[in-house]
């Protein structure tokens, strides 16, 4: 195998890049809605050993750009749909602006590539798998977090069928992005006859056992508290008629008289933005609608749009009222989609979603849970739910967590598949049931385990009414965090360079 893979380093660069490339397109297979867990795998190993088998830094970066681009290139291909269809800016230009944010997202590999080349070569005392895990989950990070970062498609998202997601509720989805890079960079040690040091080797057997006993033997952080019943209701708008006048109202009296066919339901969900206009305007329209809610002791929970007095800012909310009540702005938005980064300079692009969704503001940091009866419900609009610490901070004072979307942006892509996922990772790190509401689906729940217990069938004007279930309590990694992954990489790196030092004074 060593032979072998000396020869394949050998190849012309342009045949080595096209392998790279084709290895990258094969990982998105490990995410929804394919679910091949190997598939990542073979785009990590294949990366590792691109960058170990590196005759010079450079040529990392640019086999490291390769697999990237192939991942990212299959993987957030759905990101095209929404500019082609909605952005009338014709085919052409979308295709350009989604290559152009693909290639935003490879340069984070392709640094943390020529990162790992220069430690691999100057600290020669850590294996290059250490050195590899450490400088692409550095990158992962650094793409997750910059300009609110795009934390999609995380290394730790392709193991949902395996044991390891039993480790989300111990350290969540970067102790497991850490897990699957560091075996995947093991792997490729062996296979180009590096040294992968048993140390390492025996902390990745454990790691694996150990979830293999979970998976077996499962232990609850948390406790059942009741029960809500609840009712989804999924309009089915079309995304280029949504903002309509004609469209808007006759949306409205759908989500209204479908809302009273199931005052029963202790909570009613509308998707995100279900009412287009202002909250300020809804108010006092809805003052007799949410009286007739509280005396069913029913709470209605909706995605609105809200405009400051000044009419200067939009703000995404999400609008409690009923028996329940709050007001929550999206804390996190979409760049190039609710907010453009250094708009200044870029301003022609502000009109790609078309106004106002380009030009939202974000709501400030620290802001309660909305009030459902006597249940703290922790809200997420969209894409905040990929953002693992922003759910965790609020976690301590909800019951339930709550998110609502409008995926219609994206059509049948796998986009809306992938966001369905995210939502069950989500819901296992936390130890909480996910209310998931959105326009044209996939809107579901999902238990505290991250499984789907009632899904709707997407496109389709319909209603998804479950019991979902409340808890208290606090799983690990809603408790410590950060600290179970940093703990590994610590005792990893801990490990290796005392094996390194003993072989060393070994004659």
């Amino acid at each position: 195998m060593s032979r072998l893979v000396t020869q394949f380093s050998k190849l012309p660069p342009v045949i080595i890049c096209i392998i790279g490339t084709i290895s990258g397109a094969i990982g998105v297979t490990s995410f929804s809605p394919f679910h091949f867990w190997p598939g990542y795998f073979v785009s990590l190993v294949v990366f590792s050993l691109l960058v170990i088998t590196s005759p010079t830094a450079k040529t990392s970066f640019w086999r490291g750009s390769s697999v990237a681009l192939g991942f990212f290139g299959a993987g957030v291909s759905w990101v095209y749909v929404s500019i082609a269809e909605y952005g009338q800016v014709g085919t052409v230009i979308a295709a350009l602006i989604t290559l152009a944010f693909v290639l935003v997202l490879c340069v984070f590999w392709a640094l943390s590539a020529w990162a790992s080349w220069h430690l691999i070569h100057h600290f020669s005392q850590l294996p290059a798998s250490v050195w590899i895990t450490l400088a692409l989950l550095i990158g992962e990070f650094a793409r997750s977090t910059l300009f609110t970062g795009f934390p999609w498609l995380l290394p730790g998202y392709a193991i949902e069928n395996t044991w390891l997601f039993e480790l989300l509720p111990i350290g969540g989805i970067w102790l497991t992005s850490a897990v699957v890079v560091l075996t995947s960079s093991a792997i490729a040690c062996v296979l180009s006859n590096k040294p992968a040091q048993l140390s390492l080797i025996s902390v990745l057997f454990i790691i694996w056992g150990s979830a293999a006993y979970l998976a077996y033997f499962p232990v609850s952080w948390i406790q059942q508290t009741g029960t809500l019943k609840t009712t989804l209701i999924q309009g089915n708008v079309k995304q280029d008629e949504k903002w309509l006048p004609q469209t808007a109202r006759e949306s409205l009296a759908y989500y209204q008289q479908t809302t009273i066919e199931h005052l029963d339901s202790e909570l009613v969900v509308w998707p995100e933005t279900a009412i287009t206009y202002a909250y300020s305007q809804m108010k006092p329209y809805f003052s007799s609608f949410s009286k007739e809610l509280a005396d069913t002791n029913t709470t209605l929970i909706t995605g609105i749009p809200d405009v400051s007095p000044d009419k200067k800012d939009y703000y995404n909310a999400i609008w409690a009222t009923g028996d329940g009540f709050g007001l929550y702005y999206k804390r996190r938005l979409v760049p190039f989609g609710e907010y453009i980064p250094f708009s200044e300079y870029i301003g022609p692009i502000l009109d790609v979603f078309g106004m106002p969704m380009s030009s939202f503001k974000s709501g400030d940091e620290n802001q309660p849970v909305l009030q459902v009866g006597e249940w703290g419900v922790a809200p997420f609009i969209c894409y905040e739910i990929v953002y693992a610490e922003q759910v965790r901070s609020m976690v301590r004072d909800s019951d339930f967590l709550i998110t609502i979307s409008n995926d219609g942006w994206f059509g049948t892509s796998f986009g809306p598949w992938q966001h369905l996922q995210i939502a069950k990772f989500r819901a296992k790190e936390a130890g909480r049931y996910v209310i998931r509401a959105t326009n044209t689906g996939i809107t579901a729940f999902i238990n505290e385990k991250g499984e789907v217990v009632a899904q709707a069938p997407q496109f389709e004007r319909t209603t998804l009414t479950a019991d979902a279930k409340a808890f208290s309590g606090v799983t690990p990694y809603v408790y410590w965090g950060y600290w179970p992954t940093l703990l590994l990489l610590l005792l990893c790196v801990a490990f290796s360079y005392l094996n390194g030092l003993v072989k060393k004074r070994t004659p």
